[in-house]
């Protein structure tokens, strides 16, 4: 989704708009009451004057949601007054005006931000609200005659331990192996009694854990990858925060695991690598973000169990590949069966993978083509990474399954293939049509796309007794260019119109 607004401060020329926006979203339902009233006909008074904030989603000049914070209490504000224009409803506006207050509330000082709703004419709001970690408390009666829901986000700093012994400055990336080397904090947060806890940032340290840890037995296990670049201007920024909570709480839901609040998550990423930041080496080498959450309780029986550990930790890493590949159709085993874990990033899709990847080096391949072991060969993901194909001027890739990881990476790749004016196919495809193909000359490139390689090109593919030497990659392949435009919009040096950087 593309939707190109600026969140801004208040204006006296918003004033209008603020106006009519939540006057239509109240009296859609309800007639106006007495505090409304107040508020909309002179936000300068009982909003702005008491040290509250006013902010506005401006499109093209244009006012097309609003959202207030209103104090009304030491260092507690209201989250109020948020509305949004029809034809920008169900376009994240509203998520992206309510993620822009909750940082106005940090600035502003506040300890906790509350909010009033109706679960009846307002329940995909208020699921939203409980997805970015605000939880039910006790609602008075009195305030708003439509309220049936209070809600609360508490505001904390998370508590920092800094090392006393910082190994900067760290080895150059690019005489390292991927994943060698970590930096000097990482930080902690548990779940229990229902509830994740608050997260504290401490220095980079061994886990004490007893031997019988349910996750080290039933494989409750789950974790993530992602990145933080350097920009051209020196400040750091973190690649695609959204998409990476959603993912791992589907992967979190899958494994039986506790979602954690997108708010929770952010803000600990953030936080970290904002502690860590001296960490974050030039381009093209990143700082490489490893979140991972695993079951705690104590016990060996076979159970969901009831407390979880999340643990972040960051390190900077060179490109991981780099050099051209070559892979095997893998037709013996399989990386994930329908109805199993594929689709979630856990740990033992992982393990499993380590021993067919093993045996495909010893043969004299850098990695394996996962397919469905289907008569057809049905190409799945390269590895550790989902895959693409350029056939012709068509770029192809392999529908997403409850067998195929949907890749953060993958997703970027989409989206700016579409941008370049590129035709794509989603849709399956075997490894009998890659060989035929090649045989036309039409088989151009093949490549893995993923958060620790970003492109992967293939140099050669086996396919049983057939070698299948791709064409060698160049400058103007659309693997290199697409992900250069990639490199750049992550380090700052194209515009990020689909706002995917999180400026720490």
């Amino acid at each position: 989704m593309h939707i190109d607004i600026q969140i801004s401060s208040w204006s006296p020329a918003f004033k209008d708009a603020f106006f009519r926006l939540n006057r239509e979203w109240i009296e859609a339902d309800y007639p106006l009451e007495p505090l409304d009233i107040a508020v909309l006909s002179d936000p300068d008074a009982h909003i702005l004057a008491g040290g509250g904030s006013i902010l506005a989603a401006v499109a093209n000049e244009e006012v097309v949601g609003v959202v207030a914070l209103r104090p009304i209490g030491e260092c507690i504000f209201e989250l109020t007054k948020m509305a949004v224009d029809v034809p920008w409803r169900g376009r994240g506006v509203g998520k992206m005006l309510m993620k822009a207050a909750l940082r106005e509330a940090k600035q502003l000082g506040a300890h906790k931000v509350i909010l009033y709703s109706n679960t009846k004419t307002s329940g995909p709001a208020v699921q939203m609200y409980r997805k970015t970690g605000f939880r039910e408390i006790p609602l008075e009666r009195g305030l708003y005659e439509r309220a049936d829901i209070k809600m609360e986000y508490p505001i904390e700093k998370i508590p920092v331990q800094k090392t006393l012994h910082s190994r900067l400055p760290a080895p150059d990336p690019e005489q390292i192996k991927f994943g060698e080397i970590v930096s000097d904090h990482m930080l902690i947060a548990d779940y229990r009694d229902g509830a994740w806890q608050t997260p504290q940032i401490v220095p980079f340290a061994n886990l004490d854990i007893p031997p019988h840890t349910l996750a080290l037995h039933y494989g409750q296990l789950v974790w993530e990858g992602m990145k933080a670049f350097c920009q051209a201007d020196g400040r750091v920024a973190i690649f695609r925060i959204p998409k990476h909570v959603e993912r791992i709480n589907r992967s979190l839901r899958r494994m039986a695991m506790p979602p954690i609040p997108a708010g929770l998550f952010e803000d600990s990423v953030r936080a970290l690598v904002e502690v860590d930041a001296a960490w974050v080496p030039s381009s093209p080498a990143s700082l490489y973000i490893r979140p991972l959450v695993y079951a705690t309780d104590a016990q060996f029986g076979v159970k969901i169990s009831e407390t979880y550990r999340m643990i972040i930790f960051t390190g900077p890493v060179p490109v991981y590949y780099a050099k051209p590949l070559r892979v095997k159709v893998e037709e013996t085993y399989i990386r994930a069966a329908p109805g199993g874990t594929g689709a979630a990033k856990c740990a033992g899709n992982y393990g499993g993978a380590l021993y067919p990847s093993q045996l495909a080096r010893e043969e004299g391949f850098d990695q394996v083509l996962w397919t469905d072991r289907s008569p057809e060969c049905y190409i799945e993901e390269s590895g550790t990474m989902n895959v693409m194909f350029v056939i012709g001027d068509r770029l192809i890739t392999p529908p997403l399954t409850d067998t195929i990881l949907e890749g953060i990476t993958r997703d970027s790749i989409l989206t700016l293939a579409a941008d370049m004016g590129v035709q794509i196919e989603v849709r399956r495809i075997g490894a009998g049509e890659l060989l035929e193909a090649y045989q036309r000359g039409e088989l151009l490139e093949g490549f893995g796309v993923g958060t620790a390689a970003v492109t992967a090109p293939f140099e050669l593919i086996r396919f049983r007794e057939h070698d299948m030497r791709l064409p060698a990659v160049q400058p103007d392949s659309f693997s290199v260019r697409v992900g250069r435009v990639l490199q750049e919009i992550r380090t700052g040096r194209r515009e990020d119109v689909h706002g995917w950087n999180t400026i720490v």
